[in-house]
């Protein structure tokens, strides 16, 4: 993979559509249009979709913006709740605010969907916070890459300040379950997912940031939502990826589904042991329905590596890695109850694990800078650490990142495994607290 993807230029230039899907997020959505107002690209069109929220969330937007009642064409049909208001802005008037009946992400997704233009849709959070180029950039990756969908770098976004609508002062955490997810982004998810896309088995693209082509959204009839389709998930984000392998593999269209680490987004993470174990529960269901859903894409040699690799991969060691753990961790304490093990070899073996950890992820972030250090200042911020001091406390805080963090984190996907086998579908959507602004006191 190229180090930078190009950045297309002129009339190189597709029309892209922002789609940004809102439910009771007043505390965020401004600060998160007005950095899409910023970003260095010429032509875009932004879509705010307001999914039925009962806080103020449109109110913020039409005053913001100076929003007015205005009809824009509808470019699809799939089914959706009732759209009730379209507004435009006054200010730009490629700002749309969609009011509708709530019908869950994918749905609102599929809204906006109807009403996006040009060649590439871009979804996002109500709370991502893009780099200036990083729409440029990803854009770009089509043309590298020919690409069904593709999508870039996350960081963690708590406790930065937001000024003209981007991150400033973006010193290190003070959090420390904020700090273990920023390992685990930096570390688990790029690496993870970098490596997963240079063999195009890449089944998760993040819906926080990610861009796929428009006609391929609408070939396989947008997001699932149980409207739209008759079923949902609660992780459209990942089934849209797979439906989309489906859909290539099937009619054999050679085009891939790319991560890349240059284009930068910021989203804020949870940052209470709740909201994280609600968090974890949720996308672990979502993987174990999507699995379940396209489950005759296992080991099925019709879509190739991805149904002989890649299905077979995130089905045995990601969904199932809860189980294992919980049986191995079981059987450890059974033999030193049953003393058929030295409980000093099992201290050894542990401190050993945590020792490898932490030297792991020191070689990784290295490694990581130096790498960024050729992209650019977006992806130097995105680490986090500006000093040796920041980074010798990340590396400190890698040494308990799986006894403590991965063990919440186990807890909660074997939570996630148990809501799903009893048909559970709740969102669990945490509170988000909200980038600080620098006006702001």
């Amino acid at each position: 993979m190229k180090m930078k993807p190009t950045e297309l230029r002129g009339e190189d230039l597709p029309g892209v559509t922002i789609l940004i899907p809102a439910f009771n997020e007043e505390k965020v959505i401004v600060n998160t249009v007005e950095n899409l107002l910023n970003l260095d690209y010429p032509n875009l069109t932004f879509i705010v979709i307001d999914d039925g929220s009962d806080d103020n969330t449109s109110v913020k937007v039409v005053e913001r913006f100076r929003m007015r009642h205005g009809g824009v064409n509808k470019t699809a049909d799939i089914p959706t709740a009732p759209v009730e208001e379209i507004y435009v802005s006054e200010i730009n008037e490629n700002l749309i605010l969609i009011r509708k009946a709530n019908g869950g992400k994918a749905d609102a997704l599929n809204a906006g969907l109807n009403f996006s233009k040009g060649e590439i849709i871009v979804t996002i959070d109500a709370d991502t916070v893009l780099a200036p180029r990083s729409v440029r950039r990803l854009v770009g990756l089509f043309k590298d890459q020919n690409a069904a969908a593709v999508g870039g770098l996350l960081t963690v976004a708590n406790e930065a300040v937001i000024k003209n609508g981007r991150p400033v002062s973006v010193k290190f955490p003070g959090n420390p379950l904020v700090i273990f997810q920023l390992i685990e982004y930096l570390v688990s998810y790029s690496i993870g997912r970098g490596a997963l896309s240079r063999i195009d088995s890449l089944l998760v693209l993040s819906g926080a940031f990610s861009a796929f082509r428009r006609e391929l959204l609408i070939s396989v009839g947008g997001f699932l939502s149980r409207i739209s389709h008759g079923r949902t998930t609660v992780c459209e984000d990942m089934e849209i990826v797979v439906r989309l392998h489906r859909y290539l593999k099937e009619r054999r269209i050679p085009y891939p589904i790319k991560f890349h680490f240059f284009p930068v987004a910021w989203t804020e993470v949870p940052s209470s042991l709740s909201n994280i174990l609600r968090q974890r529960n949720r996308w672990h269901r979502g993987l174990g329905e999507s699995l379940m859903i396209h489950s005759d894409m296992l080991f099925n040699p019709r879509y190739r590596h991805i149904g002989l690799f890649a299905v077979p991969y995130y089905t045995f060691f990601e969904f199932l890695s809860p189980i294992a753990k919980l049986f191995s961790t079981v059987l450890i304490l059974i033999l030193l109850f049953m003393r058929l093990v030295h409980w000093q070899f099992v201290i050894i073996l542990f401190l050993l694990v945590v020792a490898l950890n932490g030297l792991y992820t020191s070689i990784i972030t290295t490694m990581v800078e130096l790498k960024f250090k050729n992209i650019s200042t977006d992806n130097m911020e995105a680490m986090r650490f500006k000093t040796l001091g920041d980074w010798i406390k990340l590396i400190l805080m890698s040494f308990f990142l799986e006894p403590v963090y991965g063990a919440i984190r186990t807890v909660a996907q074997l939570w996630g495994i148990w809501d799903l086998f009893r048909g559970k579908s709740g969102w669990y959507k945490f509170e988000r607290e909200g980038m600080r602004s620098q006006n702001q006191s």
